[in-house]
């Protein structure tokens, strides 16, 4: 999911204008700070108590709600918009935020209907609030498969220049998933030929493009990124991502190991997927567990923790680290979960429940053979 990166230059204006007249000011001056820093807890902690010493304006409910997204507690974040818009019911910035709020609930006809509300509040101005607004309304539109909605919106963005390397990528994707694989690439290049163009956005084309089956065109995107040199050593990870996807495990070796000394825990998870990879299992399972502790976790690498105690015969210790996965609710790794753990369930020798997992693995993903095959067998235990 897009990230809410669109949130600090919007906060940074309002603390340049907020004043220190009065306590609750201060206190949510002090709170925008801890924001701009990214410690969101005492962001929170400082916003609520600007609304304890005052709950009569809107930007403060509005900014706790900002902090709340960024500590994944969305409910709470809408809470704080209702009771902004309970102030001032023509808020644009808080149906803005609501919006947000609902694309991260996966929400998109919530979050489509509070981003046309905050376009309506423009009052017949459009400058940069407005572009964003625009930005969020497209992504919720592709998220929900409203593909030539989000393909007009991100035409609009384009044309306003506003962006346009990351959504002629953005555009490119919908007109993929809307079955216009000609028009897709004709964006995609654009994506790709403008000024900030990264390792990343090669990646993201990469990745989509293999998702949709064309495998030997992503491949090609992926030796053109290896022709970049913007000689930062932060892009370490993205190159050690290229040379994974390309086979070329020594040379993404090199690159995630420089990640991960650098700070980039996320790199521990693909050097474990590598050492897997080449059977040094229990090197894997190690820099897995290293990555679980940096508390960066996902279901995935549950998932990778769970298929190294399979292999070994721990069928115990596997399923709970697949259900621990699944609590997760990653929705990345949630199939390859849901699947490991029916069939380790049918290894413990508990095939009623193995064939009820198996069930309703095949009921959410009819089109995997695999598994109507082995649900069909499980029919039969």
């Amino acid at each position: 999911m897009k990230t809410i990166k669109y949130l600090l230059p919007f906060l940074a204006s309002v603390l340049c204008l907020t004043g220190c007249s009065s306590s609750a000011a201060s206190s949510d001056k002090a709170g925008l700070e801890y924001y701009r820093l990214g410690n969101y807890t005492e962001a929170a902690q400082a916003f609520d108590e600007a609304i304890y010493k005052d709950n009569s304006k809107a930007e403060y409910y509005i900014h706790h709600a900002f902090a709340y997204i960024e500590l994944g507690d969305y409910q709470n974040a809408l809470s704080k918009i209702d009771s902004a818009l309970a102030l001032d019911p023509n808020n644009q910035e808080a149906y803005r935020c609501q919006g947000i709020i609902y694309i991260a609930l996966n929400q998109y006809e919530n979050a489509i209907a509070a981003l046309e509300k905050a376009l309506d509040f423009a009052e017949g101005f459009v400058g940069q609030m407005e572009f964003d607004i625009l930005d969020y309304r497209a992504l919720a539109e592709l998220k929900s498969n409203q593909y030539q909605k989000a393909i007009d919106t991100y035409a609009i963005l384009i044309d306003i220049d506003y962006k346009p390397g990351e959504h002629h990528f953005l555009r490119g994707t919908a007109y993929l998933m809307n079955q216009n694989p000609e028009a897709a690439f004709t964006d995609f290049e654009a994506a790709l030929s403008a000024s900030d163009a990264t390792y990343e956005r090669y990646l993201n084309v990469y990745t989509c493009l293999a998702q949709y089956g064309y495998q030997e065109q992503a491949t090609s995107y992926l030796e053109k990124a290896l022709l970049l040199d913007t000689g930062k050593q932060e892009n370490a990870f993205a190159k050690g991502k290229i040379y994974y996807y390309l086979g070329d495990y020594e040379n993404a070796l090199s690159n995630f190991s420089t990640a991960r000394d650098k700070g980039n825990d996320e790199a521990l998870l693909y050097l474990g997927k590598i050492y897997a990879s080449q059977g040094d299992t229990n090197t894997a399972f190690i820099t897995f567990e290293q990555y679980v502790q940096t508390g960066t976790v996902s279901g995935e690498v549950y998932n990778q923790m769970g298929i190294i105690k399979f292999n070994q015969g721990d069928y115990i210790s596997a399923l709970n680290y697949f259900e621990t996965g699944l609590g997760l609710n990653d929705l990345d790794s949630r199939k390859a979960l849901l699947y490991n753990e029916a069939v380790t369930y049918e290894y413990l020798l508990d095939f009623s429940t193995a064939a009820a997992k198996m069930a309703a693995y095949v009921a959410a993903y009819p089109d995997d053979p695999a598994a109507i095959r082995e649900n069909e067998f499980l029919k039969t235990r």
